[in-house]
C-alpha cells in the first residue's frame, strides 16, 4: 500500500477559462503547481514521485517565482528522501509545469508515453507554447522508458493512457489502503471539475472565487486546455471505473490537494 503526499512546488495564475472549458472567461486564479511522492508501507517497495515540477522564473509566457527544483527536494526532504533515492519519475506529460527538473532524479528510472514525448516534439500549434525544447531534450539523458497505454508499476499501482489535455498524458490508479485514488493530474484543476454546479472554488491563498454553475451529465467539467474534449470525458470515465464510487480523483493544480496525505484520516 501506498501513501500519497502532494508536495507544493509552484504557483501559477492560469484563467478560469483553461480550468474550467468556456467558463468565466476573463477571471485568472492562483494555482499551485503539485508534485506527487508515493510512499510504500513496505520499504523493499519502490519510491514514486509523480511529475517533475516547473522552472522558477519565466516559463512558457508565465511568471513562476516559487518554482525550480528545491520546493521538490524540501518536500522529499520531509520524509527522509532525497531525489537519488526515488526510484520511478512518472511523467503525466511533459508541459513546461510538469516536466522542468527531470535532471534532479539522476537515479530514476523515468516513464513516459511515447505519444506524449510525439506530441511533445511536434505540438499542435494551440498548445505547442506548453511545450519547452530544453525539456524535451533533458530526456536524453534520463533512464527513460517509454509506454504504449497501460502499465502495471507496481501490485499497488496502474498507470493508464488518459489523453485529451495532452495526446499522451497518462494518470496512477494508487491503492492506498481501504480506497483508490486515481491521480489524473491535468485532467482535474479545480473542484468545479468533478462537481459542475459549484458557484465558488478556491484558489491557492484560500481566496474565494465565483464560479458559474453548470448542469452538466456526466458531471464533470474539462479542461479549457485541451486536444480533444471527447478523450477527456473518456479518459476521466476510465479512472473513476478504475478507482470506484468510493475511490478519489487528484488534480495537479488543485489546492484541495495540498495540505494533507492521502488517504486522509
Amino acid at each position: 500500500m501506498y501513501t500519497i503526499h502532494p508536495i507544493r512546488c509552484g504557483t501559477l495564475d492560469l484563467p478560469k477559462t483553461g480550468l474550467t472549458y468556456l467558463l468565466d472567461e476573463g477571471v485568472t486564479v492562483a494555482s499551485p503547481v503539485v508534485v506527487f511522492l508515493l510512499c510504500p508501507d513496505d520499504p523493499d517497495d519502490p519510491v514514486v514521485v509523480v511529475d517533475a515540477g516547473a522552472e522558477r522564473g519565466e516559463a512558457a509566457g508565465r511568471s513562476i517565482p516559487d518554482g525550480g527544483p528545491e520546493p521538490i527536494r524540501e518536500g522529499l526532504a520531509e520524509h527522509d528522501l532525497t531525489p537519488e533515492t526515488v526510484d520511478y519519475l512518472v511523467l503525466t506529460h511533459l508541459h513546461h509545469d510538469h516536466a522542468a527538473n527531470v535532471d534532479l532524479f539522476p537515479e530514476s528510472e523515468v516513464l513516459l508515453q511515447r505519444s506524449e514525448l510525439e506530441a511533445a516534439r511536434d505540438p499542435l500549434p494551440p498548445v505547442a507554447r506548453a511545450y519547452l525544447d530544453e525539456h524535451v531534450a533533458a530526456l536524453d539523458d534520463a533512464d527513460l522508458t517509454l509506454l504504449d497505454g497501460g502499465y502495471r508499476l507496481h501490485p499497488d499501482i496502474e498507470l493508464l493512457h488518459t489523453p485529451g489535455h495532452t495526446e499522451g498524458m497518462q494518470s496512477l490508479v494508487v491503492e492506498t489502503g481501504g480506497e483508490r485514488h486515481g491521480l489524473v493530474c491535468d485532467l482535474v484543476y479545480c473542484r468545479q471539475n468533478l462537481h459542475p454546479g459549484a458557484t465558488e472554488i478556491r484558489d491557492v491563498h484560500g481566496e474565494r472565487i465565483e464560479a458559474t454553475p453548470v448542469d452538466y451529465d456526466p458531471p464533470y467539467v474539462p479542461p479549457g486546455l485541451h486536444v480533444d474534449v471527447t478523450a477527456c470525458y473518456e479518459s476521466v470515465a476510465r479512472v473513476q471505473e478504475r478507482i470506484g464510487p468510493d475511490g478519489v480523483l487528484l488534480g495537479a493544480h488543485d489546492p484541495e490537494v495540498l495540505g494533507e496525505p492521502f488517504p486522509r484520516t
